[in-house]
């Protein structure tokens, strides 16, 4: 097929596409819906009115339906300063119809960020070239737009950084010989890089020590072959002056031909003459070290690290040399770059235990010393830091602490608990006796409900003291005096101990526990925990609705399981699950909460072989479900 063959079919086939669109509206949605994200039609003479088809608006978060076909629509969610270049071009493009209309502007899609749109329309002329009409269309360019910004960031952020570390930098087509070069790698020998033109690979080879040129090139060739992610060797160079240099040499292949073969590297160039000096005077020592010892330059890069350093930071066995301290051990050097900074001006810093959390969640305590290193012209050349790992010697003493205060707390609570379980016998028979000659004096009042409350207050009162008293007197651990118990008859003791504050804070208290459920327990134990849960569900009601305090049991596995449900204040578990039963732990304002019941409450749990979950939702209301042993088991 000539041509003139194909280009008369082109024309033929244009044309019968132009006739289906006249007849056919679907070719037309289909063409604006698959190959636009927005068409418009704007009557300017009516500039108010402007037909913006549905993808016009999807293409920008919104629903098509809701929204106006009006130019003020679009003009609300457009960036300002784009607004006035749409303005200018639209004005140029009507004054002269051969500049196009044809701009990026930014929208703001209805979720707040923004949408990058190539803008585009023509505008339509009456018989004398009057503007009547405007037709445009919309290509969302935002994932493009994207990557050029985020291109452009790296270019910038690379520039800065060859800029601030002063590295002269090289690119080498290692199939052609074609090298580039910075001024600054050229500065390194001595050089202007204009004096060194026509630069090639071999400007480089020229000015090596033919003995590490040869071991470097041992090193590239292992790069080459994927035995090493990156090539980095120190080598000697020629100064223009005649004296030998070393330079810190790296670099990467980047791209590579069809056949696999390294075809573009780059990498740079970093003068260590003054550092190779010092290095080699005190790296043997550093490296054979018996503790936790390494040396750093002024930039905090490395120059030597002794194994047991290895061993305490965790440090996988690498090369390190050449690299930043904050990029091997990021968050402890992070930590510590306030007395870096301090010791490079010539202090000395010491720490004898510091805490260390590692990024596991461990804890490690090191003790420390940062000491300056001097240059041979008594400058600071870097430093010297020597590390201990104390975690077994402090964890020794934190735990021989811990045991002597537990010691002294379980001295103190045994002696509280004889003189508690003493006195209050005492009074508690004084009670008793007192409530017993008022009842004789006034006979009348033998069956007043507040007198009867405080009959069964001090029935409960003496039983609680007995049964303390017991725990007292106990030899051996309270797993092993574990009794019988029924659980709806110690729920009742403590409803009843607790029922004139029910009354007085309006809240109803449901006992729905099978009376055949027994538990095994302590008797002081059980009445100490009902009595905290339900006193709990009481003190935290709310005044919103009409309370409650509802008991319930049921058996899993070899267990009872109480539930002690109230509609009260609830508790943010988010904010306090973790510390929920610890000592002196308050979540609401109440001026007589002390932080202490759930805390003694969750040890009687336990202490009678149980355990506690929670589950609450604050303003609806808190369940506890306490797992006691099944008297069956």
């Amino acid at each position: 097929m000539d041509q003139g063959t194909e280009s008369l079919k082109q024309n033929y086939l244009k044309k019968e596409l132009y006739t289906l669109i006249k007849k056919d509206d679907l070719i037309f949605d289909f063409v604006q819906e698959a190959g636009l994200d927005g068409l418009w039609f704007w009557d300017l003479n009516n500039p108010e009115n402007e037909w913006m088809n549905a993808k016009f608006w999807t293409t920008l978060g919104y629903n098509p339906n809701e929204m106006p076909h009006t130019s003020s629509a679009w003009q609300d969610i457009i960036n300002k300063d784009d607004l006035k270049l749409v303005y200018q071009n639209f004005a140029k493009h009507c004054k002269d119809p051969s500049h196009p209309y044809d701009q990026v502007v930014r929208y703001t899609h209805k979720h707040g960020h923004t949408i990058w749109i190539q803008c585009r329309g023509l505008v339509l002329r009456d018989d004398k070239g009057k503007p009547r009409r405007m037709i445009g269309a919309h290509t969302d360019i935002t994932k493009l737009k994207e990557v050029e910004l985020q291109l452009q960031r790296q270019v910038n952020r690379y520039h800065h950084v060859i800029e601030g570390t002063n590295l002269g930098t090289w690119e080498w087509n290692v199939q052609t010989g074609e090298t580039i070069f910075n001024e600054r790698w050229a500065e390194i020998i001595g050089y202007k890089l204009s004096e060194l033109e026509p630069i090639s690979i071999n400007t480089w080879v020229e000015n090596s020590n033919p003995d590490d040129l040869k071991k470097s090139n041992q090193v590239l060739q292992k790069h080459f072959e994927g035995k090493t992610s990156f090539y980095e060797f120190e080598a000697r160079m020629k100064h223009k002056n005649g004296d030998w240099i070393w330079v810190l040499d790296r670099g990467k292949v980047v791209s590579w031909d069809t056949n696999g073969n390294p075809e573009w590297m780059i990498g740079s160039h970093q003068e260590i003459t003054k550092k190779k000096k010092d290095y080699e005077r005190n790296r043997l020592f550093i490296e054979q070290a018996p503790s936790a010892i390494a040396m750093f330059d002024n930039s905090m890069c490395y120059l030597a690290a002794s194994q047991e350093w290895f061993n305490v930071f965790k440090i996988d066995k690498q090369e390190i040399v050449g690299k930043s301290y904050y990029e091997i051990s990021p968050k402890i050097a992070t930590k510590w770059e306030i007395n870096h900074k301090k010791c490079l001006s010539g202090k000395i810093i010491k720490n004898n235990a510091e805490r260390i959390q590692n990024d596991n969640g461990s804890v490690q305590w090191l003790s420390w010393e940062f000491r300056p290193w001097y240059t041979n012209d008594n400058k600071v050349g870097g430093i010297i830091i020597h590390t201990s790992d104390i975690t077994k010697i402090k964890r020794e003493q934190e735990l021989k602490s811990l045991l002597e205060v537990a010691e002294k707390q379980n001295k103190r609570l045994k002696n509280f608990a004889h003189i508690v379980s003493h006195n209050l016998k005492s009074h508690s028979g004084n009670f008793e006796m007192l409530l017993d000659l008022f009842a004789q004096e006034n006979p009348e009042m033998q069956d007043n409900e507040i007198i009867q409350l405080f009959k069964t207050a001090s029935d409960h009162l003496s039983k609680t003291i007995v049964h303390l008293n017991e725990v007292v007197l106990m030899n051996t651990s309270v797993k092993d005096n574990l009794t019988e118990l029924n659980l709806r008859q110690a729920a009742n003791k403590a409803i009843e101990s607790v029922l004139a504050i029910a009354i007085e804070n309006e809240v109803i208290i449901n006992n729905n526990i099978d009376p055949k459920l027994n538990v095994l327990g302590v008797s002081a134990y059980l009445d100490s925990i009902l009595l905290n849960f339900i006193t709990n569900g009481i003190k935290y009601s709310t005044t919103k609705r009409n309370s409650y305090v509802t008991l319930s049991a049921d058996l899993q596995d070899d267990y009872v399981v109480v539930n002690i449900e109230d509609n009260g204040l609830g508790i943010d578990l988010k904010r306090h699950r973790s510390k929920l039963f610890g000592m002196y732990k308050t979540f609401h304002n109440n001026k007589d909460a002390r932080g202490i019941g759930l805390f003694i409450t969750k040890n009687q749990v336990e202490a009678i072989g149980g355990k506690i979950e929670v589950y609450s939702t604050v303003d609806q209301g808190t369940t506890f479900k306490i797992y006691l042993k099944y008297e069956k088991n």
